[in-house]
């Protein structure tokens, strides 16, 4: 049953679906340098989604969801409401010749899917930008199977900090004029978005600084939060990118992925290093092989103490993801 969207929230999705058509965001990403390490890291295996059914909420572009369509999940569905970003994903999805995969507009807090129906079901960075992320999560898990993995990626509190900084002076200097809001942050801080543009290999270089300074709204969240989310709706922790548990990294540093994932810290040479340093060290102190996901659901302290070290990499890691299995 669709339920009525309030006049705040509202006009909080047209401003966000406004620049996002105008400004697709991104214009290009290579997923496979991503997807294998962060999948081991959130305990997602291969038979999560090959051969499945699976929905991307909030599609975007569709990088992600064309992933999934070349890598063996038996029908993807990409749902959003930006009609120049489903129309990019749509040209990907053509240009792929992926018969596996489609595109549909559709709001995400209404999401009129079926119950159930989904095998595997993700929302990567999209739910803080909606004014009401709870309720569009409820929806992913609602559509979820029991025994189905969703997995979802929002801005964390931690890390997104002294980025936030600068993002409200910019929005002081521009007002509600997000291209304002985006020549300042260009005038300010473009080393900040150089730093960003390298990690895209220079092929995102305006659709960054829209996507940094032109946003019209976002919320910020908390791994503790999240797990609330998944008590509620019915759902089972089994991993976190980055790892909530100090033991957890040293697992995903043993992983033979990370070597591709390496390449997504150009521009960012101090992470890289401390990076490579963990996977040097994880070979003799890490965890066994028999050490395997799902990953024990993490506590209070172990929570701080991640995402307090998150913070000094936020430029990089200002989103956080978790994966949960549904119970029943």
């Amino acid at each position: 049953m669709r339920q009525e969207i309030s006049p705040e929230i509202k006009k909080i999705q047209e401003t966000v679906v406004g620049m996002y058509s105008e400004v697709p965001w991104p214009s290009h990403r290579d997923a496979d340098e991503e997807m294998g390490w962060r999948l081991k890291c959130l305990g997602v295996r291969p038979q999560d989604y090959q051969g499945k059914k699976v929905l991307d909420m909030g599609c975007g572009t569709g990088e992600y969801a064309l992933w999934y369509a070349q890598n063996g999940a038996a029908e993807v569905t990409g749902i959003d409401l930006s009609d120049g970003s489903l129309a990019l994903a749509e040209k990907r999805r053509q240009e792929a010749g992926l018969d596996n995969a489609r595109f549909q507009k559709m709001d995400i807090l209404n999401c009129e899917l079926p119950d159930n129906y989904f095998d595997y079901s993700y929302s990567v960075g999209v739910l803080h930008h909606t004014g009401d992320p709870l309720r569009g999560f409820a929806h992913l898990a609602r559509i979820t199977k029991p025994g189905g993995v969703v997995v979802v990626s929002l801005y964390s509190q931690y890390s997104r900090r002294i980025l936030r900084g600068k993002q409200t002076i910019c929005k002081w200097l521009g007002g509600d004029d997000i291209h304002k809001r985006v020549r300042w942050g260009e005038r300010l801080f473009p080393r900040t978005l150089k730093k960003l543009d390298a990690r895209y290999h220079g092929v995102n270089t305006k659709n960054i600084a829209y996507d940094i300074f032109g946003f019209p709204h976002e919320s910020l969240h908390t791994a503790g939060e999240v797990l609330r989310w998944f008590d509620q709706c019915g759902l089972e922790y089994i991993g976190a990118f980055a790892p909530l548990r100090v033991r957890d990294y040293f697992y995903a540093f043993r992983q033979p992925e990370y070597a591709r994932f390496r390449a997504t810290f150009d521009g960012f040479p101090v992470m890289r290093a401390v990076a490579d340093f963990m996977t040097g060290i994880s070979k003799d102190i890490g965890p066994k092989d028999d050490d395997v996901p799902p990953f024990p659901r993490p506590g209070a302290l172990s929570r701080a103490m991640s995402q307090s070290a998150w913070i000094l990499f936020g430029l990089r890691f200002n989103c956080f993801t978790m994966a949960a299995k549904k119970k029943g």
